[in-house]
């Protein structure tokens, strides 16, 4: 029988059925790249796509220590482990699954929560050897077994952005809140739409019994535009009690599936009103679900070299378009490493901007073994060979580990630098070394060499990227030009890169990116929730450019 056909099948069998105590997939979110939904009879399963799985909203009648088990089902002979938070808790018992075929109750632990307060649940499943299908939950209350648990279905503000000083965004990991100090601010909401049509909502929120605020809400489908829309707006009225409040029922509509954003302004406020996310009525989370990830998609472009070209140097010009924080534009990456500059705050002083250059250890080695002095190391870790005046290196060990180092320089939007990545062998090992030429001055700067050890002296798998790493900014448009690829051969000859091959990150529901050629230059577009709509695996023709004049003997090395 299919894989799907069988969950399917899972999902109509009567030990399904849930009772007083057992709580359903209806307020459930797919985490980042975690998970899928299918529906059968009504009721929602949830399929995890990697480690990372879902998340869940639910409401207890009492306060106090509840226990909690998730009911989940795998493949017989195949395993893994639960884990994740309730009520800002790790999990208290091992989760261990063991694959039977049939739906079975994993105990989770105990933990502690307020009454009619959602409480946020996150499953992760570690160790994941085969599938795994989520089915639901089953809570007890320790001093009361009556009690109830139940579903709520709420879009969180985890991932809601704000650029507006009268809006302050916090608890992003946990519901979300969103408190409006006076009028004048809008708040945009990311959300998913599986299913469309009329959605009715409520907004969620805490006030003082003198505190209130108006709220017009609309939807967006395309955020440059959006000013120029006639959206109808709703207006929403927000009256402190002191305690937590629901506003009442208030429907937004939306024409397709895909992904949208809810925009609250604020038209007047008094007091302080913080708003807790958006509660669905009527309606399952897996029809319409905030934006697990609040990031712009990376995107990026892989260059195959000449066909029988071993690269010893590698060349690139990139300029960088006006763009919010939390950038990176990746110029020179390749197999060990990566090259390129960073806008790490709106500023555009030294502080504020960098330019990065990174190399993979031989193999993860965590920076606290790295201290040790031992021989079993020799093989593995990356040292610092010279660094340049400024210039700052260190070891790390997140998303990998290897040796990081970055230069705090000034560089302008819309100005086009220079970068250069050289190897050479060292014994069996390779020395990577990485300058820029700055667009103000003509004169190269020197970075870093990275020693690496048990690695064959090439440059080779080359590529480019735009990243956006906080999450907070991805209702801003980035953009990246990249021009002027070459490598210098064993021989000593500049020989062009011809091809670009686009690819992008998989962010649930988005599309708002592009790779596009512009000029003499080959480009990297994403965020803002345009109208774009990339495409993955296309090839680009890279506009022919000069060939470089690079002294390389005469580079700087300090």
């Amino acid at each position: 029988m299919p894989l799907k056909r069988f969950f399917t099948y899972l999902l109509t069998l009567p030990c399904l059925a849930l009772s007083a105590n057992e709580v359903g997939l209806e307020s459930t979110n797919p985490s980042r790249f975690g998970a899928k939904f299918v529906e059968a009879s009504g009721k929602f399963a949830a399929e995890f796509n990697g480690e990372h799985g879902i998340f869940s909203f639910v409401s207890f009648a009492e306060k106090g220590e509840w226990s909690v088990e998730a009911q989940v089902s795998m493949p017989k002979g195949k395993s893994a482990t639960l884990t994740g938070k309730i009520a800002g808790k790790a999990f208290t018992a091992d989760g261990k699954v063991e694959g039977s075929g049939k739906p079975e109750w994993v105990v989770l632990g105990t933990f502690n929560t307020l009454a009619d307060t959602p409480t946020f649940l996150q499953l992760e499943a570690k160790d994941r050897k085969g599938n795994v299908t989520l089915h639901g939950y089953r809570f007890t209350c320790t001093a009361n077994k009556q009690a109830k648990a139940s579903a709520t279905p709420l879009l969180h503000l985890k991932t809601a952005y704000t650029e507006s000083p009268e809006i302050s965004i916090g608890d992003r990991g946990g519901v979300g809140a969103a408190t409006i100090q006076k009028a004048g601010g809008r708040l945009l909401i990311p959300v998913v739409v599986e299913k469309p049509g009329a959605k009715k909502l409520a907004v969620r929120f805490t006030a003082s019994n003198s505190a209130k605020a108006t709220l017009n809400v609309h939807t967006i489908n395309n955020l440059k535009v959006d000013a120029l829309a006639k959206t109808t707006r709703i207006t929403v009225q927000l009256d402190g009690t002191g305690k937590p409040a629901t506003s009442k029922e208030f429907a937004l509509t939306f024409p397709a599936a895909g992904t949208y954003l809810i925009a609250l302004d604020a038209q007047q406020a008094v007091g302080t009103v913080t708003l807790n996310g958006l509660l669905l009525v009527g309606a399952a989370n897996p029809e319409l679900w905030a934006l697990p990830n609040g990031n712009a998609q990376s995107v990026h472009f892989g260059y195959a070299l000449p066909k029988g070209e071993t690269a010893l140097w590698a060349y690139a010009e990139a300029k960088s378009l006006p763009g919010p924080p939390t950038t990176y534009n990746c110029v020179l990456g390749f197999g060990h490493g990566y090259f390129g500059f960073q806008r790490k705050t709106p500023g555009t002083e030294a502080k504020d901007r960098v330019f990065i250059y990174s190399l993979w250890d031989n193999g993860y080695v965590k920076n606290d073994a790295k201290k040790v002095s031992a021989e079993e190391l020799r093989d593995l870790v990356v040292t610092t060979v010279a660094k340049g005046e400024g210039v700052n290196a260190s070891a790390f060990d997140h998303e990998g580990s290897g040796g990081h180092s970055d230069l705090p320089y000034a560089w302008k939007d819309n100005a086009t630098y220079s970068f250069l990545l050289g190897v050479k062998p060292d014994g069996d090992a390779a020395v990577y070394s990485a300058w820029v030429k700055f667009a103000e001055t003509g004169q190269w700067r020197f970075l870093t060499a990275f020693r690496r050890p048990k690695t064959e002296a090439k440059i080779d798998g080359l590529y480019s990227f735009v990243e956006d790493w906080s999450g907070s900014f991805g209702q801003a448009e980035r953009k990246c030009l990249y021009s002027n690829l070459w490598i210098r051969n064993t021989a000593g000859k500049w020989v062009p890169i011809k091809e670009a091959k686009s690819s992008a990150t998989a962010e649930l529901g988005r599309k708002d990116f592009a790779h596009t050629i512009e000029g003499n230059a080959v480009a990297l577009t994403t965020g803002g929730y345009s109208s774009n709509d990339g495409k993955r695996g296309v090839v680009l023709a890279i506009p022919t450019g000069k060939e470089p004049v690079v002294e390389v003997e005469k580079l700087p090395a300090k």
